[in-house]
């Protein structure tokens, strides 16, 4: 599984994963100007948890979405910071 967070349009990176096999989006939420910040959170969780990336910063086993989703979606509902 490939995640990321981007602040600026994710559609060219969508397309460039698609072709590198990762062609399902499942949670896509666009203008966040602390997406570094969101995505930082989220790997530090992950290692916490002992997770290791499968390969590179944001690719990770399957089993991990639900803790990225979790977190992600706190972060959305939260009041505006």
């Amino acid at each position: 599984m490939k995640f990321g967070i981007t602040s600026g349009n994710p559609r060219l990176r969508l397309s460039q994963h698609e072709r590198d096999g990762f062609d399902r989006v499942v949670r896509l939420i666009e203008g966040n100007p602390e997406a570094r910040k969101l995505e930082n959170i989220c790997i530090a969780a992950l290692r916490d948890a002992g997770e290791k990336s499968a390969r590179g910063r944001e690719y990770f086993p399957l089993r991990t979405l639900g803790t990225i989703l979790d977190i992600v979606d706190r972060w959305a509902a939260a009041p505006a910071r």
